[in-house]
């Protein structure tokens, strides 16, 4: 893809999803007065568009990547449709309307421990992103790929979702809802499963991955799992 055009579809894409994102949130809550839909709001798309500047200076390809079309197989785009939904649905537009109805309560300080949160999950899969420039939005094998095994991979060996669940696990604190806490416990669920099943198609494709899998342990959370 041309540069140019790359650059144009990568802002385009963001823009529209920031969009889709601040309506989910406030179109649920019914208010603009919801400042904690203002928060996570704010920190996630700053967060979003650094990532996206810094790389498509520095690694275009990652971001083409990044947005290009999602899964082939049909068991991963069912899987990322569930995920989608429970994403949007589940993590911000459920606590959003708890905000609206006032169905449960969290604090002020955990709310802002949750900001804190998000913005340390977008840390760590900037991180992973400048180790690892084979990251895709789909599971495939890619030519030449290599087994990364420094940085945040030699502590979990997926380490852009151990980012992906911390940021999702906080979003329901920082709109301020428990209930958006049993909507990201069943996507952290999905994360689990694409897991397993991206590791059996490494193990199965690319040279190392199986002796990596042997040295290092844990897949998420260290000492964990």
């Amino acid at each position: 893809m041309k540069k140019s055009t790359l650059y144009i579809v990568t802002y385009l894409s963001v823009v529209i999803f920031f969009g889709v994102l601040f309506g989910t949130i406030f179109g649920a809550a019914g208010s603009l007065d919801f400042w904690n839909g203002w928060l996570y709001w704010l920190v996630f798309c700053i967060s979003t568009i650094v990532i996206t500047a810094y790389f498509l200076q520095k690694d275009p390809s990652l971001i083409e990547r990044r947005i290009r079309p999602m899964e082939t197989r049909p068991v991963q785009i069912i899987g990322q449709s569930v995920a989608a939904i429970l994403f949007l649905g589940g993590t911000i537009f459920l606590p959003a309307l708890d905000y609206r109805f006032g169905w449960s309560f969290i604090p002020l300080w955990a709310s802002a421990l949750g900001a804190v949160a998000v913005l340390v999950g977008f840390i760590i899969v900037f991180i992973v992103f400048k180790v690892n420039t084979f990251t895709s939005r789909a599971i495939e094998h890619m030519e030449g790929q290599q087994v990364i095994s420094t940085g945040p991979y030699a502590i979990v060996r997926h380490p852009m979702y151990s980012g992906a669940a911390l940021i999702i696990l906080a979003t329901p604190l920082v709109l301020g809802s428990f209930l958006g806490l049993i909507a990201a416990m069943l996507l952290i669920f999905v994360i689990v499963l694409r897991i397993y099943d991206e590791e059996k198609m490494l193990k199965a494709e690319l040279a190392g991955y199986k002796e990596y899998c042997e040295k290092i342990k844990f897949r998420l959370v260290p000492y964990v799992w």
